[in-house]
């Protein structure tokens, strides 16, 4: 056996949490490799290719490329330049009986929201007025890259530039819930009004207002009025900027290279690779779920309580859009406000034209939603399910384009059980734990589970999305390149 290892750093996925570990670890001259069992990067944020269309596999709406924002900064520091358009609204909002858009600027927003929903309490522009400053504040705090749960030294260190006498507009919430907070300002008695805040923070936190953490309901509903962006190619493109990045800085990136299993020793870690392949590695970035971690590990895999995760069923269409006029890209639907967590009731539709000769084969996604228990069960009944659940998003899809149906070419859908296969995400879990109080910020699970060993993705601090796995890849590079004595690009 060699003296040495092979590597300082070994990345096990390439979510956006272990590419941007990996890359920011590379430029810090870091001996990198990055293992991916797929032919393409970007774990639940990336894309793939099915019968001549392409799709995005999970994630869709793109944030933090704005300037100051979390994926602006990791970009700029690896010196990568990204294109993108800012979208304005954000998001077009499909509710029973009207359509609203998500603007940008905040008085536009008032005046939209006070036109869409006329009969509203005036408790409700208390809350967007909060939602704005605290909103606001913790956007700041995020931007400064803080490395929360605060266990370490490093970490007070690493998020001192987040302290400021404004700190105090969010230290209130810590503990609260976005409902506590509607109910203290008169933000009640609207239905319609709270559907529309419930579906936002659904999709963006896994919880509506009555559970949803108060300070990351409001960066939630902030945040896509700050820095929603289009970007050509969507995340996916993100994704393999990243990776040309890590080895433009000299580190290795490896596709159809899944590791099976993780052996601690002294000094290093041994990594199992399915082709039968051993390689070793001073420190490890895991950007896997804690479940996957733990079948990495030879242990029993800890599966989220039931109420502590969501999975996804997402329908993907590919249609032919000859004669379409110019849609908006995301559009959320919303078929039943009285129950938005019922499968298929809060659905977000994504819409990906074609381009060049190819301009008319658009690529649709629809996404709700759904527990993976409910697809524990014997495959005609899995199948029934699955039938209800496309005849449902192809609903909401004919909220945006009314003869979506004479149109379709292609119609295929993903369970959880597709993305424990084909994500890694044991028992289907997707985007992390659901953002209630106790599991945010200060109190968010630990990404330090053994020696030279780091967790990264949407189950560590701060979450969901590519915004929070980016800033999760941050915080675990930091601790690796503190490890292995070099400095930190950010």
């Amino acid at each position: 056996m060699s003296v040495n290892p092979d590597f300082d750093l070994a990345v096990i996925g390439s979510g956006f949490g272990g590419l941007v570990a990996g890359a920011l670890a590379a430029k810090a001259g870091a001996k990198v490799v990055l293992f991916e069992r797929h032919t393409r990067p970007g774990g639940c944020a990336g894309d793939f290719a099915l019968g001549g269309f392409w799709f995005p596999a999970g994630a869709t709406v793109v944030t933090g490329l704005e300037p100051g924002g979390i994926l602006r900064q990791v970009f700029d520091a690896l010196d990568v330049r990204i294109d993108s358009e800012p979208l304005d609204p954000s998001l077009v909002f499909h509710l029973p009986d009207r359509t609203v858009h998500y603007v940008a600027d905040h008085e536009a927003w008032a005046r939209e929201f006070g036109r869409s929903f006329p009969g509203a309490p005036a408790g409700y522009g208390r809350f967007w007025r909060w939602v704005r400053l605290v909103g606001g504040e913790v956007y700041r705090i995020g931007a400064a890259l803080p490395s929360f749960p605060l266990e370490r030294p490093a970490d007070v260190r690493r998020s001192v530039r987040a302290v400021r006498p404004s700190l105090v507009l969010a230290i209130p919430w810590l503990s609260t819930t976005v409902g506590t907070v509607k109910r203290l300002v008169g933000a009640c008695g609207a239905a319609d009004a709270d559907a529309l805040i419930d579906a936002l923070l659904l999709d963006a936190t896994g919880a509506t207002a009555g559970e949803c953490s108060a300070i990351q309901g409001a960066i939630a509903l902030d945040l896509y009025r700050r820095g929603c962006q289009r970007v050509e190619g969507g995340t996916g493109a993100l994704a393999m900027r990243l990776v040309r990045a890590v080895r433009r800085y000299g580190g290795d990136v490896r596709f159809a290279a899944g590791v099976q299993r993780l052996f601690p020793g002294d000094a290093w870690w041994t990594l199992a690779l399915d082709s039968g392949e051993r390689v070793s590695a001073r420190a490890v970035i895991a950007n896997v779920p804690p479940a996957g971690l733990d079948l990495l590990l030879g242990r029993p895999p800890r599966i989220p309580k039931p109420g502590q995760a969501w999975g996804a069923f997402v329908l993907h269409l590919g249609i032919d859009g000859e004669g379409l006029p110019a849609l908006h890209p995301f559009h959320q639907v919303v078929a039943n406000q009285d129950d938005l967590e019922r499968p298929g009731a809060n659905a977000l539709v994504s819409i990906y034209p074609g381009r060049g000769a190819r301009a008319n084969r658009w690529s649709i996604s629809v996404s709700t939603h759904v527990q993976p228990a409910a697809f524990a069960v014997p495959p005609s009944e899995s199948c029934r399910i699955r039938a209800g659940l496309e005849q449902r998003l192809l609903a909401a899809a004919r909220r945006v384009i009314p003869d979506i149906d004479r149109r379709v070419l292609l119609l295929r859908s993903a369970t959880p059980h597709t993305y424990q296969r084909f994500a890694g995400r044991p028992g289907g879990y997707v985007g992390g734990l659901r953002q209630v109080p106790s599991v945010v910020a200060l109190r968010a699970p630990t990404r330090r589970v053994a020696p030279r060993l780091w967790l990264a993705g949407d189950h560590t601090f701060p979450g969901q999305g590519t915004v929070g796995t980016a800033l999760s890849g941050v915080n675990a590079a930091r601790d690796a390149l503190e490890f292995l004595g070099k400095e930190p690009p950010l």
